[in-house]
């Protein structure tokens, strides 16, 4: 192979790598949707949970009754912090610690404060329901109930830390401009060196 050949092969896989990172880009961000298989997305409202861990929702699908432990070991937590559950489900609340209460975030369940005994709400509706003690929601009592289809992370998003967060503001059409970029500028560069950069007395150069 010589030099010309090189070259052309060479800006050709250039530029077919660059088109395809930007095609496969959003394609891979679409990933892990409703009804992926990486982890819930809560939106963020169980970070600051008391025991919770990222992917940590119990899968509890097939079950028509889940138990959830509420202030066990005199502790300010739920547990499990979050559960998967079908529509239909009935959730039970189970008092382990004094002064607690179970109140969803929309308002379609709250018990009252007590010290023991149940509470049981049945879920209905496909969706995230985000649920927190009120004495202790500053404290990080918070829980979650993942009813049926819901939105999920990609794997890969759960184990990377998001741009954001390292205060870098990323919009995805520069992920798509910047592979184009690549693209053109690679092509450019070939270009010029099959029309420039060889000798005329080279075989295959110009004269």
């Amino acid at each position: 192979m010589n030099r010309r050949e090189f070259l052309r092969t060479a800006g050709g896989a250039a530029g077919t790598a660059a088109a395809t990172s930007a095609v496969a880009g959003p394609a891979a961000a679409q990933e892990g949707g409703g009804g992926g298989s990486g982890p819930i997305d809560y939106g963020g409202y169980l970070e600051n949970a008391n025991g919770w861990s990222s992917g940590g929702t119990a899968d509890k699908t097939g079950k028509s009754e889940v138990t959830i432990a509420v202030g066990p070991g005199s502790s300010n937590k739920f547990d499990p912090v979050a559960v998967h559950v079908d529509p239909g489900t009935k959730i039970i609340w189970e008092w382990k610690g004094p002064g607690h209460n179970v109140q969803a975030k929309d308002g379609q369940f709250k018990s009252e404060t007590k010290s023991e005994g149940t509470y049981e709400h049945t879920v209905d509706k496909k969706g995230v329901i985000p649920y927190f003690c009120q004495p202790h929601k500053g404290m990080g009592m918070l829980g979650a109930i993942a009813v049926g289809q819901v939105p999920r992370k990609s794997p890969a998003a759960a184990q990377e830390v998001e741009p954001e967060e390292m205060g870098v503001p990323i919009q995805p059409h520069y992920v798509g401009f910047g592979a184009g970029l690549m693209m053109t500028t690679s092509l450019v560069f070939t270009f010029y060196l099959l029309k420039y950069g060889e000798s005329a007395h080279t075989k295959g150069g110009n004269s």
